[in-house]
């Protein structure tokens, strides 16, 4: 919990030293980062597009590979299983 802050830049380093009250604990910090930042529309659609990636006609499977870990990546809190991602 420590290190946390120096992962955060910009508006998430802004809201962590803004908030009123200090977290007892690391699942009280993340469930309101989470809520903060990857709320759950947001959440929702990534996890539909997820589910929902095709690869693209003209597109390599190396290119389709990189777009749907970059699309995973935008969202690490998906829930969805890896072996339903694979």
């Amino acid at each position: 919990m420590k290190a946390f802050p120096f992962s955060l830049d910009g508006t998430a380093k802004d809201w962590l030293y803004l908030q009123p009250v200090l977290f007892n604990t690391w699942r009280d910090m993340k469930r309101m980062f989470l809520e903060k930042f990857f709320p759950a529309s947001k959440t929702t659609t990534i996890r539909k597009e997820i589910c929902g990636i095709k690869q693209h006609t003209s597109e390599t499977l190396h290119e389709y590979w990189e777009r749907f870990n970059k699309l995973c990546a935008k969202c690490p809190y998906h829930q969805i299983s890896k072996q339903l991602l694979i």
